[in-house]
């Protein structure tokens, strides 16, 4: 029994329908933020600028779980190989990286969008 499932995590899942789930929150985002703030750049305060922070978040996040749930779907499979392949350092812990910087650049968007944080002028 406890093979046939490890040989399942090797393979991995083809998660077609959470992979696309995936692919679509950001470019969902993308949008948001194109008719939110039409401009680039878009103001530093307001709607824009928060949707662009949150874009980040969501980044940073996927490569989270592209770390730990990388057998569930294709999409989580080709963020760790990018890791893996394009990265300097080469690794899986490059993963850990990208969130780290998305999610700190992404929060700090998302706290000069609401004007906690001065942005430029």
């Amino acid at each position: 029994m406890g093979d046939a499932s490890q040989r399942d995590i090797e393979r991995g899942q083809p998660g077609y329908a959470l992979g696309i789930l995936l692919i679509s929150v950001p470019l969902l985002f993308n949008v948001a933020v194109f008719v939110a703030a039409p401009t680039f750049p878009p103001p530093s305060r307001g709607l824009g600028t928060v949707l662009i922070g949150a874009y980040l978040i969501t980044w940073g996040l996927m490569f989270l779980a592209s770390y730990y749930f990388s057998h569930k779907t294709f999409f989580l499979r080709g963020l760790l190989w990018a890791c893996e392949h394009f990265s300097n350092p080469r690794g899986k812990s490059m993963a850990f990286f990208y969130f780290a910087l998305a999610t700190f650049l992404g929060v700090v968007m998302v706290l000069v969008g609401l004007g906690v944080m001065e942005g430029r002028n």
